[in-house]
């Protein structure tokens, strides 16, 4: 659908929203939904608003207190994408995205508060969210613990790339990095390697200090596309690219009950309550 015939739909929307949210089955276990959301494509003043009625009184304190419209704006759409996006997964009963409650771990990891949610089915359903000035993302998977982050393609490094790889990566991935000649691909793939120690520290949920970057090494999986692993194993990797402006990192801890069996990405873009689109499936081996 076209960006103006959207605007159109978002102008002259007036359905009541929690009735709109289609359920979908949950992810298999050696799964990972990718959900996403592109700001610029939000245009609609009253959609923004009723997308503000679905946060909690604390939520929406948090969106207020974010400086410049923008901010705002990008705050009230992540929030409204977890809840939208794990609402729709509570397969027996329909589930109003603004009955669901959220509590942090000890490390500060947010987290669906199932035991204090009403009318919601307690689920294995794990979720993390990331999100740039232009892209917003929630991956969603069950049984076992999710990490994603999504960084601009085109991000701009201010140091040298092996001087600041030198402070924050692991000796393999600087040497790895040393191999390449050319600059712009040698700023890429260290932007793909921040990617994927981004998503793998969210994926353990211990905060960044717990699990420093130069700590572990991320390596490409030979003859694979997009496929990763930790040189200490125990996790899953993959890397795509998001509405061509962006990469995508998606960990995934590798349990024993399917251990070295290859991860399904599924992505899909959104704007809640308007439009949903099937992006692409794709296996990492």
């Amino acid at each position: 659908m076209r960006v103006s015939a959207m605007s159109q739909i978002q102008r002259s929307f007036s359905i009541d929203l929690p009735s709109l949210i289609i359920p979908l089955q949950l992810p298999s276990r050696r799964e990972t939904h990718l959900w996403y959301i592109l700001p610029d494509e939000v245009e609609s003043t009253s959609l923004l608003k009723r997308y503000s009625q679905l946060l909690s009184p604390i939520e929406k304190d948090g969106v207020d207190q974010m400086r410049g419209d923008e901010l705002k704006k990008n705050a009230l759409l992540a929030r409204t994408l977890v809840r939208t996006t794990i609402a729709r997964y509570q397969t027996n009963k329909a589930v109003d995205p603004r009955s669901l409650m959220f509590k942090k771990n000890m490390y500060g990891k947010p987290e669906v508060d199932w035991q204090n949610c009403k009318n919601c089915n307690v689920q294995p359903l794990h979720f993390n969210i990331s999100h740039t000035d232009s892209l917003i993302a929630c991956g969603v998977t069950v049984h076992a613990p999710v990490g994603i982050d999504v960084e601009d393609k085109e991000r701009k490094i201010k140091h040298d790339v092996l001087t600041f790889a030198k402070r924050f990566y692991s000796a393999d991935e600087v040497n790895f990095l040393a191999t390449i000649p050319d600059k712009e691909v040698q700023r890429k793939e260290f932007i793909k390697l921040w990617t994927l120690k981004e998503a793998y520290v969210k994926a353990l949920g211990k905060g960044f200090s717990a699990s420093p970057f130069n700590t572990f090494t991320i390596q490409s999986k030979p003859g694979t596309e997009g496929a990763y692993s930790l040189c200490n194993g125990g996790w899953k990797f993959a890397l795509l690219e998001l509405a061509d402006s962006h990469y995508a990192a998606v960990c995934t801890e590798d349990d024993q009950a399917d251990e070295g069996a290859p991860m399904k990405v599924i992505v899909r873009k959104t704007i809640p309550f308007v439009e949903d689109q099937l992006i692409s499936e794709r296996i990492f081996l």
